[in-house]
C-alpha cells in the first residue's frame, strides 16, 4: 500500500478528515427551494484545507443533476472564462442555441444561425443564466485564492447584478483572512460585507488519533500524542502522518523532517506575509510559553489598547488562538520555535 497521506497543497489526500457538519450547512443554504445566502467566504491560514473544503462542497453539489460547477481562475478575466465554461457544457450548448445566444464576440463557440453576436460580456452572461434558470438549474462557481485585483473587483461588481436580476448563480471563494477583508472593502463590494464567511478552524485531535491509529498501525497512546503533535492543523496532519508512514521505526527522524517540511513550505510563507509589527508581537507571544495576556504585553510594554489589534488580527488570520480569557496559544505545531529563530 503508497503512503495514504499527502504533501501536496490542494490535493485531496487519499486519508482525508472531511469537515462534514461545516461543508453539509452551506449545500443546505444552497439548495433551498428560496436561498437566504448565495455566496460564502472560506478563509483561514495557509496549510487548513481551504482548497479541499470548497473542492468537497463543488463535488457535493455537481452529483445533483440540478447544478452545474464552474470553477474559475481568479488570474484570468473572469467574465469571459465563465462564459467560455458554461457555453462548453454539452447540455448547456443546445439551451444557449435554443436562445440563440451568440459567444463569437468573445472567441467562444461557433455562430449561430438568426443570433447576433452579444458584443457586452455581462449582457451575455445575464442571457445565458436567464436561459439555465427557464430549465430549472443552478451555477456554483468556484474560486480559489481569491484576493483584491482588478479582475476581482470587476467579477464581484457584475455578481452583485446578477443576484439583483434574481439568477441562480451561487459563489463560493476562498481566501486568506487579509486578501477577502481587502477585497470586501474596496470601492463598491459593500455586499461581500454582508456575506458569509465560514472559517476553517482546526480539525478534532479525537478525530486525528484515531486516524493515526488505523492508518499507521499504531498504539493508542502513540496515536494520542501524534495527534497532539499536530495541533489539529491540516497541512501538519498530512505531513506528520507522511513521515511516520515512511520512518515506522524512528520517531525522532519522522518528527524532525515533518518539522523541517512544514517550516519550508508553510510556515517561511506565513512568516513573510505578516507585517513587522506583527512579527514583533509573534515573537513576544513565543516568548511566553504560557501565552498570559499580560506577561505578553509586558515584554512588549503595550497597552491593551495597542496590544488587542494585533491579536484580533491575529486570530482572524489562524495564528493564534484566545479561546481562553487573558491567554493565547499559538494553533501551529513548532511555530513557537520558528517564530523564536527569525
Amino acid at each position: 500500500m503508497s503512503n495514504p497521506y499527502t504533501l501536496v497543497f490542494g490535493q485531496p489526500p487519499v486519508e482525508n478528515i472531511e469537515r462534514t457538519a461545516q461543508a453539509e450547512r452551506i449545500v443546505s443554504e444552497f439548495c433551498q427551494e428560496r436561498p437566504s445566502n448565495y455566496i460564502n467566504l472560506i478563509t483561514g491560514i495557509r496549510g487548513c484545507g481551504k482548497t479541499v473544503f470548497i473542492t468537497e462542497i463543488a463535488e457535493r453539489l455537481r452529483r445533483r443533476k440540478e447544478w452545474i460547477v464552474v470553477n474559475l481562475n481568479p488570474k484570468r478575466d473572469l467574465l469571459v472564462s465563465l462564459a467560455a465554461k458554461l457555453e462548453s457544457d454539452a447540455a448547456l450548448r443546445r439551451i444557449f442555441k435554443e436562445a440563440e445566444i451568440n459567444l463569437q464576440a468573445f472567441g467562444i463557440g461557433i455562430g449561430i444561425k438568426g443570433g447576433y453576436p452579444v458584443s457586452d460580456i455581462e449582457e451575455a452572461l445575464t442571457r445565458m443564466l436567464q436561459s439555465i434558470k427557464k430549465h430549472g438549474k443552478r451555477v456554483l462557481i468556484t474560486i480559489d485564492e481569491a484576493s483584491n485585483t482588478k479582475e476581482m473587483r470587476i467579477f464581484a461588481s457584475s455578481y452583485q447584478i446578477f443576484l439583483r436580476e434574481r439568477l441562480p448563480v451561487f459563489l463560493l471563494m476562498t481566501g486568506l483572512f487579509k486578501n477577502i477583508d481587502r477585497l470586501r472593502n474596496a470601492d463598491g463590494m459593500t455586499f461581500l460585507e454582508r456575506a458569509p464567511r465560514t472559517r476553517l478552524s482546526s480539525l478534532d485531535l479525537t478525530v486525528i488519533s484515531v486516524r493515526y491509529k488505523e492508518t499507521l498501525g499504531i498504539g493508542e497512546d502513540k496515536a494520542i500524542h501524534l495527534a497532539h503533535m499536530t495541533k489539529g492543523y491540516p497541512f501538519a496532519f498530512q505531513t506528520i502522518g507522511y513521515f511516520t508512514w515512511e520512518n515506522p521505526d524512528d520517531p525522532e527522524k519522522a518528527a524532525a523532517e515533518a518539522k523541517e517540511y512544514l517550516i519550508e513550505f508553510a510556515y517561511n510563507k506565513i512568516w513573510s506575509e505578516l507585517s513587522g509589527k506583527d512579527r514583533e508581537v509573534v515573537r513576544a507571544i513565543a516568548q511566553v510559553p504560557s501565552g498570559e495576556i499580560f506577561q505578553i504585553r509586558k515584554a512588549l510594554d503595550y497597552t491593551s489598547n495597542q496590544f488587542n489589534p494585533y491579536r484580533d488580527r491575529l486570530i482572524k488570520s489562524g495564528i493564534i488562538t484566545g479561546e481562553e480569557s487573558g491567554l493565547v496559544e499559538f494553533t501551529l505545531p513548532f511555530f513557537d520555535a520558528f517564530a523564536l529563530k527569525k
